[in-house]
């Protein structure tokens, strides 16, 4: 597996208007349609004592999982931004990372590459998401 198949850093990518709202097919799903793609890379998604392969999506409005198809355990997840209460990495190794994602009713663990990158433009989505909203009047 190539590096840019690992991680992925869609940010600083220039999309023409069509490409930025059009979403991206992961494993036979279209996800992130009408949202600014951030990051993309490979994933494993811990649920209990399995874990599912697959890929992790990050748009400015949500972090999305797809499995690979051959899989136990949960073969997708959809987290909201706005749901997201805070974000670490709990264990840091040589060649991955364990990136926690909480919300107020769960959380989320996830074995990525380059986890320092996932964590920073995680909170950075997360801040950007936060002052783009509108006031409550």
């Amino acid at each position: 597996m190539g590096d840019s198949e690992k991680y992925q850093d869609l940010g600083n990518k220039i999309f023409d208007e069509i490409d930025k709202k059009s979403g991206v097919e992961i494993f036979g799903q279209l996800v992130g349609k009408g949202e600014r793609l951030i990051n993309i890379g490979a994933a494993n998604y811990f649920t209990g004592i399995f874990s599912a392969g697959g890929k992790l999506l990050l748009t400015d409005q949500n972090l999305y999982f797809r499995a690979h198809a051959v899989n136990v355990g949960r073969k997708e997840c959809k987290i909201a931004l706005s749901e997201i209460v805070e974000v670490e990495i709990a264990l840091n190794l040589l060649i991955s990372q364990h990136l926690v994602i909480y919300t107020n009713s769960d959380s989320h663990r996830f074995v990525v590459f380059h986890g320092k990158q996932w964590l920073e433009n995680i909170k950075k989505a997360m801040a950007n998401l936060i002052k783009n909203l509108p006031l409550l009047q």
